[in-house]
């Protein structure tokens, strides 16, 4: 056994990461690598006299969040890693995951042991990847609608012709039209598939949870579609929390939830209507409404409206085609990160979409706390 205690020592203090034990009824640090200097700059002798000033570097959305995570960790209530940002004046914020280890000793002492790595690179790869997507997939809604509205036009245009002009005899022109309004319809077709062939592929793929601020990973999305908003056709407006407000999601899957929903309150609602998002944190959840002034759901089909193959699917008011899959998988998606998914609507005077997801895990007890009042300080 000491051969084993001996090797995972070594491994240990070779670590590329920040290996730690501390003495929670000690109240102190008893083993740290070498890491820890090379990682955090500061001197390994001192790191239970640089605590505090260490723990002041951590970014202030964060402090709570790390507060209620070391409340169970001392309690052997988390396996699960946590992911945490320090400060340092002019430059990015460094990203830390943290995986736990909690040992009871036979005279009753706690040991909490863990590993400290630097994710700031790959948060930072991540975080623009996520950026890329929500760019992306709002950037195709856009041109969906628009270039959809187009081939509608063209297609009806083409009907119109077709039945009220009266051509010579032998001429080519009905049939002509009749090919400009096949393949319009089925340009539209196309579009469509295509975007939702986007959002079952995001579907298909692993939930990759984070912990972020819901209104700032959500803005870019809300932005295009805004900056869009000639394109399509309505009056775009949308408002988020004025505080950082954080949830665990998956961002590209949330975000296509998100896009979905105002892209099925553009298609019911006539052109000059209003379609608005709003997010508002709660207490213990997080609310994200999307409402148009569109034509309305009969009450008899809400029930209906998230089952996979619904009948109550039906074409937008442009002739644009649906799956009757839309809303099944934003409601998967959305209880997938342990929400609930809800309408309201009235025939006439239009339909409001409401996701509910849990805020990130926190006491309210540990909000209000300061950095020197947790334990791990003193």
């Amino acid at each position: 056994m000491t051969d084993f205690a001996d090797f995972f020592f070594a491994q240990a203090v070779a670590s590329a990461h920040v290996q730690f034990v501390y003495d929670l009824r000690a109240g102190r640090v008893v083993f740290v690598n070498a890491a820890y200097e090379r990682i955090l700059h500061r001197p390994v002798a001192l790191v239970n006299a640089d605590l505090p000033a260490l723990l002041a570097q951590l970014h202030p959305d964060d402090r709570a969040y790390l507060a209620h995570y070391w409340a169970r960790w001392k309690r052997d209530e988390i396996t699960d890693e946590v992911e945490v940002r320090l400060q340092h004046p002019g430059q990015p914020d460094q990203w830390f995951c943290l995986t736990p280890s909690y040992q009871l000793l036979a005279d009753g002492r706690v040991l909490l042991g863990g590993s400290l790595r630097n994710i700031s690179v790959m948060k930072r790869y991540q975080e623009n990847a996520d950026l890329f997507n929500s760019r992306k997939n709002a950037t195709l809604e856009i041109l969906s609608h628009d270039l959809s509205g187009s081939f509608i036009l063209m297609q009806q245009i083409a009907g119109f012709l077709r039945e009220e002009v009266v051509s010579p005899p032998l001429s080519r022109v009905p049939e002509m039209l009749g090919v400009l309004e096949t393949t319009s319809q089925s340009s539209v077709k196309m579009i469509r598939e295509l975007i939702n062939l986007e959002f079952l592929t995001s579907a298909n793929t692993d939930l990759k949870v984070n912990r972020v601020d819901l209104g700032a990973v959500l803005r870019e999305p809300l932005d295009q579609l805004q900056r869009g908003e000639r394109f399509l056709g309505h009056e775009f407006s949308y408002s988020l929390p004025a505080e950082p407000v954080y949830a665990n999601v998956d961002v590209n899957k949330f975000t296509q939830v998100l896009i979905n929903l105002v892209s099925n309150a553009l298609k019911f609602t006539p052109d000059t209507g209003q379609v608005a998002v709003r997010i508002v944190a709660g207490p213990t959840v997080i609310r994200i409404e999307v409402a148009d002034t569109g034509v309305g759901i009969a009450p008899d089909m809400q029930p209906y409206l998230f089952e996979r193959f619904t009948k109550a699917r039906r074409p937008g008011l442009r002739g644009e085609p649906t799956t009757g899959l839309g809303l099944a998988l934003c409601k998967t998606i959305v209880e997938w990160h342990h929400g609930h998914i809800s309408v309201e609507s009235t025939v006439g005077e239009g339909s409001t979409f409401t996701v509910e997801i849990p805020r990130a895990e926190y006491s309210s007890s540990a909000i209000q706390a300061p950095v020197e009042a947790l334990p791990l300080f003193e």
